[in-house]
């Protein structure tokens, strides 16, 4: 690693650029579908596609942002594509769950994922992002202590 400190060699930088590109990419995407759908509202509906009725508070914990979670939750309600209703077992938590309309969504979107990332990825190999997912987790874990 070089001892000057320059963006183009800047990992968080490249991240931060990286990360920007694929937000856009993917709300293009989206909008070409004609839906008005942020990453975040992407990751609640893939979450709830795989866990339907998580919790709204673990539903904060794994975006690490609860007060915007519960805005982009309600926001996703008055859409139609979840539903927030009480825990039956603790009243104090709320569970969400994909509507018809949510499920619908997720479908469509996951072709149209699938798609671009067989666009972007041609060029790649398994084990290029086997690397990639080592060397992202490892930056993660060390950020975290």
């Amino acid at each position: 690693m070089s001892d000057s400190f320059d963006l183009e060699n800047s990992y968080a930088y490249l991240i931060y650029r990286t990360v920007r590109s694929l937000r856009r990419q993917f709300m293009r995407l989206a909008a070409e579908n004609g839906l008005e759908l942020f990453p975040e509202q992407w990751f609640v509906l893939v979450r709830l596609m795989k866990q339907p009725g998580c919790s709204q508070s673990d539903l904060g914990r794994d975006f690490d942002d609860r007060p915007s979670m519960a805005r982009a939750l309600r926001n996703m309600e008055e859409k139609g594509w979840i539903k927030i209703q009480s825990d039956p077992e603790d009243r104090r938590k709320n569970q969400v769950f994909p509507t018809k309309k949510g499920k619908e969504i997720y479908q469509l979107m996951v072709t149209v994922v699938t798609e671009e990332r067989k666009r972007m990825f041609k060029k790649l190999s398994t084990q290029d992002f086997k690397n990639f997912k080592r060397i992202i987790d490892q930056i993660y874990e060390e950020s975290m202590n």
